[in-house]
């Protein structure tokens, strides 16, 4: 897959590609690395981001390429030690972006 302003497409076609992306991390073939869905080369619906440890880096929803509702953005590759804490980390991490449209 190629990105031409900003949508992913085909690169032996150029046509915008509408499906699911499912990557695995270069380093380590058995680790996720991304799951999400493209529409005519933008992002839509869910989509989830890992560290190469397995823990969330990034998830939230698009609606035509647009990030929509709660998103959780963690920086850190590993959770602090006490849960407290990383609840407290999740909370100021999140980012809140407009609602769905309906």
């Amino acid at each position: 897959m190629a990105i031409l302003d900003s949508t992913y497409i085909h690169p032996g076609t150029l046509v915008p590609y509408t499906g699911r992306v499912f990557r695995m991390f270069e380093t380590d073939p058995e680790v996720q690395q991304l799951d999400g869905s493209l529409v005519d080369g933008v992002w839509e619906g869910d989509l989830v981001v890992y560290h190469d440890n397995g823990r969330v880096r990034h998830s939230g929803s698009f609606v035509n390429g647009e990030r929509c509702g709660p998103w959780l953005e963690n920086r850190d590759v590993e959770p602090p030690e006490d849960l407290y804490d990383e609840r407290k980390q999740e909370v100021e991490s999140m980012g809140l972006y407009p609602a769905w449209p309906t």
